[in-house]
């Protein structure tokens, strides 16, 4: 189960708990204790959806960040896997040369 999953079961979890205790010591009328739960539980699904769009405002900011500095590093590992072709291949070419002449 991910982390995701496991955060929405324990938000709905604590709300239908919460709803659950404030109707068992809730000594209203039925009538205005509904209107409460009612609002309450709008309140509480706003608040969870701006707490999801939040949430996958900073995932996709984190993949972008991820994939920038994937990129650089890729970049600065090509370019030291090249320097190192490079050298490599002078120090062949220079003893292809000595060995030639001799």
């Amino acid at each position: 189960m991910k982390n995701r999953d496991k955060y929405i079961l324990g938000i709905a979890g604590a709300a239908l708990a919460g709803i659950a205790i404030g109707l068992l010591f809730y000594t209203e009328e039925g009538k205005k204790t509904r209107k409460k739960v009612k609002n309450t539980a709008n309140d509480w699904a706003d608040s969870l959806g701006s707490l999801i769009a939040t949430g996958k405002e900073s995932l996709s900011d984190l993949s972008h960040k991820a994939v920038n500095k994937a990129k650089k590093g890729y970049q600065r590992f090509k370019g030291q896997a090249e320097d190192g072709y490079d050298e490599l291949r002078g120090e062949y070419n220079d003893l292809a040369d000595e060995y030639a002449r001799k």
